[in-house]
C-alpha cells in the first residue's frame, strides 16, 4: 500500500520499507526519527536524519549504539523490500 506494507497469512500486516507515512517521532539532535521497533525490540529508525545524511558505521544489521538510543537500526531505502538484513538481538517466532 502507499505506507509500503501489506498483508500476508503468515505475518499480518507488515511493511517492507519506510515511505515516510507512518508515525514518524522527531529526534532533538537532528537523529533520523524513531518509526517503530523491530521483533527483537530494538528501536527502528529512518535511513536519512534531519540533513539527509545516512547513518555510517553501520554494523551487517544496519544497527549502531550512541549514547542517546543505545543500540539501535537504521532502516534501508524502500526499494530494497525489507527494513533490515538481519536481527542483533533474539526474538522468538
Amino acid at each position: 500500500d502507499d505506507a509500503g506494507g501489506h498483508v500476508n497469512n503468515s505475518l499480518g500486516y507488515h511493511y517492507h520499507g519506510d515511505t515516510g507515512m507512518t508515525t514518524r517521532i522527531e529526534q532533538s539532535d537532528g537523529h533520523s526519527a524513531m518509526i517503530g521497533y523491530a521483533l527483537d525490540g530494538y528501536g527502528l529508525y529512518a535511513k536519512l536524519d534531519d540533513e539527509d545524511n545516512e547513518a555510517t558505521e553501520l554494523d551487517e544489521c544496519r544497527g549502531h549504539t550512541d549514547d542517546t538510543r543505545g543500540y539501535h537500526y537504521h532502516v534501508l531505502s524502500l526499494e530494497s523490500n525489507e527494513f533490515l538484513d538481519c536481527f542483533y538481538g533474539a526474538w522468538a517466532e
